[in-house]
């Protein structure tokens, strides 16, 4: 989750970087067929993107957890996963209110919703804080 943080900071100073190059000079974008409004979007979504794709890290390892450590396997709901996790390793329940709010911000941002908004590095500490609780054979 670290290194997807990381990620989206170099992604983040790249896309500032070409919407300051693209004003004096437009045709830096015409090797990539893009146009400025391709690069503002870009940007706009930037955090959006690595928070879904952090989450989506976290969730894999965990499932990874479950059927390795736990023993189990076969599909679960992300929800009934995190509380699982979260009981057999007994996670202070602020620490699994976090990492819902992060899976229910993942969730408005791809299937619609209302959940509040999450940072990039707000997800990284709370997903972290979540994580660390696993078994350390893991």
């Amino acid at each position: 989750m670290v290194r997807v943080e990381r990620e989206f900071r170099a992604a983040a100073l790249a896309v500032g970087r070409l919407a300051k190059d693209m004003l004096p000079d437009p045709t830096i974008l015409g090797m990539a067929n893009v146009v400025p409004a391709d690069v503002r979007a870009c940007g706009a979504g930037l955090e959006d993107t690595y928070l879904v794709r952090m989450f989506a890290v976290f969730e894999e390892a965990l499932r990874e957890v479950r059927r390795v450590v736990y023993g189990r396997a076969g599909p679960v709901q992300t929800y009934v996963l995190l509380n699982q996790c979260a009981s057999r390793q007994k996670i202070k329940s602020d620490d699994l209110e976090n990492a819902h709010r992060v899976r229910e911000f993942r969730n408005t941002i791809v299937h619609g919703g209302d959940a509040s908004p999450v940072t990039v590095p707000q997800a990284r500490k709370w997903l972290c804080t979540f994580f660390g609780s696993m078994p350390k054979q893991w």
